[in-house]
């Protein structure tokens, strides 16, 4: 019956809310693709450049690390950048501004990602919605024409059903790539966490540390090469 029907046609038949589940789809691929991006430009060899920074910070070329940072792009470059500009105050304040700066680059990891989960809930339950709307319709039908036989109205029904189909068709990618990125969005919290923690111990040496819960680095401090 529907497979020699277009898209259009098919869009037609199930009525008003596949407008709404076209909508939802269009907003969650595309959401998809633009997160997908977004982590492979974040994507990082965390390890080769956490062995740039500290090889840098440890022939006290602070400004080159800094450098290599703001050129480097990621969450995990632009927070050590912070805790590299405060490094100077001392450790609770780059400790302080690393936080900061990771909560932000955090809102900006789950940017979207409550509108895709969104569409992977409510999909379902607006194409079943439809799927409702159209059996009323085709029940209706019989109670208005007597001479309507069970197959008008299994035919009916089968329309119906079309919403509740692009409702599931609309969902099951929305949720799948959710849950991905939820993963990667954790796995990118961990590594800046990680990685400030790393920073602090270069930076904030244990000698240093017992001058001071706030000590500066010796050679972040004013007067010293």
């Amino acid at each position: 019956m529907f497979a020699n029907m277009t898209f259009w046609q098919l869009l037609a038949k199930g009525g008003w809310t596949m407008v709404i589940l076209l909508v939802f789809s269009l907003v969650s691929w595309f959401i998809i693709f633009e997160r997908s991006l977004r982590y492979h430009q974040a994507k990082l060899d965390l390890d080769g450049f956490m062995q740039k920074i500290k090889k840098l910070l440890q022939t006290r070329k602070t400004v080159e690390a800094g450098d290599l940072c703001q050129e480097t792009p990621g969450p995990v470059a632009a927070v050590l950048n912070a805790g590299l500009r405060h490094a100077e105050k001392g450790a609770v304040s780059a400790r302080e501004a690393m936080e900061r700066a990771s909560a932000l680059e955090l809102i900006r990891l789950e940017h979207l990602l409550s509108v895709l989960a969104t569409v992977g809930s409510v999909s379902p339950f607006v194409g079943l919605f439809g799927t409702v709307l159209g059996i009323i319709s085709a029940f209706s039908a019989l109670a208005g024409n007597a001479a309507a036989g069970p197959t008008v109205v299994a035919s009916g029904i089968a329309e119906a059903l079309i919403a509740t189909a692009a409702g599931l068709f609309t969902a099951v990618p929305a949720v799948i790539a959710y849950n991905f990125f939820v993963r990667r969005v954790t796995r990118f919290d961990t590594e800046m966490a990680t990685s400030a923690s790393d920073l602090l111990d270069v930076l904030f040496t244990k000698n240093e540390a017992d001058e001071g819960s706030n000590a500066v680095p010796a050679h972040l401090r004013p007067g010293r090469g």
